[in-house]
């Protein structure tokens, strides 16, 4: 199997900065290419230019003291991001100035957090077919949402689903004329999806449908691409954990909402696979990415894998293995939201527990 060792494209002084595993940090425009990361003091923004990734000095000083992890949805020139922290939900919006040549903060918005609440561990943003937002969250055993019809005005969070486990998490997703918020329940060993119709009132969702139930299928990772046909695929990992037994779960939503189920990547004795996300390029190829664990040595690799759909059978192809130097953690890995296109570059990201932070083009792979 090729192999590749990466050199850091950045260091923050904060571990795990692509964290968490739903979210899409990274965007891209005829402008250039943007990248969200976790720091000490904040999050940061950096951009793609002849020299590498560079910080945007005035942004991430605007930034200081937001929650660290983001999820970004883009549309056009605008970007909207929720940052999340333990506890601290932030919607922050940019618009880029061609004339300026750079992103501008137009607003930023605190997101209102009941009062019991013990911990969020991640959030999600989209907007649907009315332009209305909308963020979705685990909150202690809850899976809740936010909605605002503008981006201005953020209603208080009403409950999708609750008595879910404490590590369970949530995404929400843009569908065609639709929006879907799928999470894990490891307390029913289930996971779930409901269903918002674009234009409806923002409390009015379809009836939990089971997506897959028993057997351990559930667990909190959860990674979404959607496809220009409508159809979603989803990369999730389940609580089987036994030897020679599959840790993922390949989960492919038809347009009208049904649901097939591919279980892939056995676990061995040697190598832990963890933490899948899932993206693809608009003329077709399905590209999905994880972190692998050497339990000998402690050391990690990146996974890239290529999934081809032949008759009825998914068929996964691992095609490079990414390194690093380090012998800690090295995980988390993140792309866009939006799929990528043939004739530009396909960055994906992950980091390390040091602060450092990898990219790799997957157009090296052609």
């Amino acid at each position: 199997m090729p192999e590749i060792y990466l050199a850091p494209i950045y260091k923050v002084d904060y571990g795990d900065a692509t964290a968490d595993k739903p979210q899409s940090k990274s965007w891209s425009t005829e402008h250039g290419q943007w990248l969200i990361i976790g720091d000490k003091e904040g999050p940061k923004l950096l951009k793609k230019d002849i020299s590498g990734w560079t910080p945007q000095t005035e942004i991430n000083e605007q930034w200081t003291n937001l929650p660290r992890k983001a999820d970004v949805f883009k549309n056009g020139n605008d970007v909207h991001i929720v940052f999340v922290d333990e506890c601290a939900l932030s919607v922050v919006k940019m618009t880029y100035s061609i004339g300026k040549e750079k992103y501008e903060t137009q607003r930023k918005k605190t997101l209102s957090i009941p009062e019991n609440c013990n911990s969020i561990e991640t959030a999600t943003i989209t907007q649907d077919s009315k332009n209305e937002f909308w963020v979705c969250a685990d909150m202690n055993e809850t899976i809740m949402v936010w909605h605002s019809l503008d981006g201005k005005e953020w209603s208080t969070p009403f409950t999708i689903a609750s008595n879910i486990n404490k590590d369970d998490i949530s995404l929400i997703t843009k569908l065609e004329n639709q929006v879907s918020v799928i999470w894990s329940n490891q307390n029913t060993q289930s996971v779930y999806e409901r269903i918002h119709y674009d234009g409806d009132k923002s409390d009015k969702w379809s009836q939990p449908i089971i997506i897959q139930q028993g057997n351990n299928n559930a667990d909190d990772h959860l990674n979404a691409t959607v496809f220009e046909n409508g159809e979603m695929m989803i990369a999730s990992k389940n609580s089987v954990d036994q030897i020679n037994q599959p840790q993922f779960v390949l989960r492919v939503r038809d347009k009208k909402g049904h649901w097939t189920n591919i279980s892939y990547e056995l676990l061995n004795k040697g190598k832990s696979p963890s933490r899948p996300m899932i993206n693809h390029v608009t003329s077709g190829k399905i590209f999905e990415a994880h972190s692998v664990k050497n339990k000998e040595n402690n050391r990690y690799h990146i996974s890239i894998n290529e999934i081809k759909k032949k008759n009825n059978n998914y068929i996964f192809k691992e095609l490079i293995r990414l390194k690093t130097k380090i012998k800690g953690k090295n995980g988390d890995v993140t792309s866009s939201k939006d799929p990528f296109f043939s004739k530009e570059s396909k960055f994906i990201f992950f980091s390390d527990d040091l602060g450092n932070i990898y990219s790799f083009d997957l157009d090296l792979l052609f």
